[in-house]
């Protein structure tokens, strides 16, 4: 047993936190590595495993063999094994589920032997130590006021990296982001670059494994998950627009991009830079304390300023329109744009043509009998349906309220449709077309009308958030906010931050036109500080009030946060396993670090979600002194694996995004 090796090997799609020992039998000895995936015999069947470790010594007897090595590099470097441990113990997940999200898994010997020899990808790996600097650097937040002070900075950075002999990893948060960069790196680098931006097969997947482990790639631009590609010599990782909440994982283990990028940075360790215009709070602050280091210049003037964009907030509450929709100001902008053919867009964070439907003689607000929604009414032609925006159930229009039975029901608020209508009555020339998921479902309708609006074949383009990342602004001259309360009011400690972060992504974008351009924002509160911000573009007071109010409010980042739900079909199920959880707070010591924090939804107001599950939730809300997070994270985390799988499910976020 002395003299034969053992491999610790972590089944695949079994979300467990820890491997098994097996054999590896003399003639896989020179091909087990840690890294590889491998086939094992596990509980009297055949699974893919990755290997975690190879050693010589283990305490366990009668071990079995492992039967094939399926690949011929490893795929996960020792780096991201390494990130693996850390994100399992971090976000509070098995470390197989973690494993299993990032590699692939249905590939096997034949085709990858096939994959290999048609691409010729298997190549002598130069060891790490033999170029460059493996120095750390303490992580840059690098705030720019315009894509040409952007585009240089970064440039410059690829190009020291790659002269080093090293990789450079980009990170984005969809692939409709950073145009003008992807375009200007791909005449550089050619094909020693490339986008990693769309879901693909797993053949596909499994081939960009192999082409970044393999050194073949310099530069990789790709979405959130590419922060677990298998780099050789990985020097620079830039994480752009790294305020997005696209960063974040949906699904478990709820990781954020930008939290494993800083992680990988030290493992690596490698250069890392988080890029944006107006940063989050939580990496502002952090450069506040000097945990990162900020760089930020301003090139502009006040000439230059006044010269291409102009920006007016409309105090809806004084306006003497009688629809109160289209300000006086908007009617005169829009109809002198109109006249001198210029692109008109106007932003409304709300689709479909009203926002909720009640009943006017029992009062009784329609909410969806499968996900417990607020419903809201579209129109499709001559056509009325009444729609739940989150889970897509659509059934025709009906006056009767399902309550009293009255022929009472009526539409309340106003979406992109109702916008759509007013704006056809006031310019009935022009061309007026929504641009939202109703409208536009997918990405080839989506294209072909802002193809229509960039021929000027569409005169005003009314949209919802979904238009203003894939928006050309090289066509825009103005862009109105119809009602940017819709954004403001959320139920969300963040609303402040998400609304200036999209106004300012938007000024920057027209501004950077070097045309003139106008922003109007219409309110029913101007003198909100995120307003009087944009106003100025001035991130510095945006941040100094609002995170006064964080500080106040004890939300991040001065407070860390977990999310801990319990799901299930069975509601008295679901209160039993909330209950003895909480009981287990009491009696864990888990208490005293969260004080007061503790939020456990009452018994009627346990939540029902899309799939008609009952869910009742907890906000742990942690100080940020004495290692506290650390401490509810290591007492937290055996409660989260000993959890017993039944009929109600245990859902763990850790620093979440979205709290409802």
């Amino acid at each position: 047993m002395n003299n034969q090796k053992i491999a610790e090997v972590l089944p695949l799609k079994l979300n467990l936190n820890h491997g098994f020992y097996y054999l590896i039998p003399e003639h896989l000895k020179g091909e087990v590595e840690a890294g590889k995936r491998v086939i094992i015999p596990f509980r009297n069947k055949k699974k893919v495993g990755i290997i975690l470790t190879v050693s010589t010594e283990t305490e366990f007897r009668d071990l079995k063999e492992i039967e094939e090595v399926l690949d011929p590099v490893p795929l996960l470097s020792k780096e991201v094994l390494a990130l693996t441990s850390w994100i399992a113990d971090y976000y509070l997940c098995p470390r197989g589920t973690i494993i299993s999200l990032i590699a692939p898994t249905q590939i096997f010997t034949k085709k990858i032997a096939a994959l290999v020899e048609r691409n010729s990808l298997i190549k002598p790996v130069m060891p790490k130590g033999l170029t460059g600097s493996n120095d750390s650097a303490e992580p840059i937040l690098f705030q720019y006021h315009s894509f040409k002070e952007r585009d240089l900075y970064y440039l410059h950075l690829i190009e020291n990296t790659i002269e080093q002999g090293r990789q450079v990893l980009i990170l984005i948060p969809d692939q409709f982001s950073a145009g003008g960069l992807k375009k200007r790196l791909t005449k550089i680098y050619g094909k020693s670059l490339a986008f990693f931006d769309k879901k693909v097969s797993t053949t596909q997947k499994y081939l960009r494994f192999l082409r970044v482990q393999q050194d073949d790639l310099k530069v990789v631009i790709g979405t959130r998950s590419s922060i677990f590609l298998p780099f050789g010599r990985l020097g620079l990782i830039i994480v752009e627009r790294e305020e997005s909440p696209l960063y974040k994982e949906e699904r478990a283990p709820h990781y954020h991009a930008r939290e494993v990028a800083l992680a990988r940075g030290l493992a690596e360790p490698c250069q890392v830079i988080l890029g944006s215009p107006a940063p989050s709070l939580e990496s502002y602050w952090q450069s506040s304390k000097k945990n990162y280091s900020l760089k930020t210049y301003d090139d502009r003037n006040d000439t230059v300023q006044k010269s291409f964009l102009t920006t007016y907030v409309v105090d809806l509450e004084k306006e003497k329109s009688f629809q109160r929709v289209i300000s006086y100001q908007l009617q005169e902008l829009i109809s002198r744009n109109l006249q001198e053919k210029k692109g008109i867009v106007l932003f409304l964070n709300r689709r479909g043509f009203a926002g909720y439907i009640f009943c006017a003689h029992c009062g009784q607000v329609l909410k969806c009998t499968h996900c417990n929604s607020l419903l809201s009414y579209i129109k499709e032609g001559n056509k009325r349906f009444i729609l739940c925006p989150k889970c897509g159930e659509k059934v025709p229009e009906n006056r009767l309220c399902p309550r009293c039975g009255e022929k009472a029901l009526k539409p309340m608020g106003f979406g992109t449709q109702y916008v759509a209508d007013i704006v056809r009555r006031m310019f009935p020339k022009s061309v007026v077309q929504c641009f939202d998921s109703d409208i536009a479902p997918n990405l080839r309708i989506q294209q072909q009308l802002l193809n229509r609006f960039k021929k000027r074949e569409i005169d005003i383009l009314i949209g919802t958030q979904l238009l203003s990342g894939k928006l050309d602004y090289q066509k825009v001259e103005l862009m109105g906010f119809i009602l940017i309360d819709h954004l403001l009011n959320i139920p969300d400690y963040r609303s402040a931050e998400i609304t200036f972060q999209l106004m300012y992504q938007i000024a920057l974008n027209l501004e950077e036109r070097k045309k003139p351009k106008t922003l109007l924002i219409q309110t029913c509160q101007p003198e909100h500080h995120s307003l009087q911000a944009i106003k100025k573009l001035n991130y510095p007071l945006f941040y100094q009030q609002e995170i006064e109010l964080r500080k106040e409010l004890e939300y991040p980042p001065f407070t860390r946060m977990i999310k801990v739900d319990f799901i299930g079909s069975g509601r008295e199920s679901v209160k039993k396993e909330a209950q003895e959880f909480r009981e287990f707070i009491g009696q864990s010591g888990i208490g005293p670090m969260v004080g007061r924090h503790i939020f456990l939804s009452e018994d009627n107001r346990i939540r029902t979600d899309q799939k008609g599950d009952n869910q009742l939730g907890f906000l742990l809300k942690i100080q940020e002194k004495n290692h506290n997070f650390e401490k509810v994270r290591q007492i937290l985390f055996p409660y989260i694996l000993k959890y017993p799988k039944n009929k109600v499910k245990l859902m763990v976020n850790v620093e979440p995004l979205k709290l409802f």
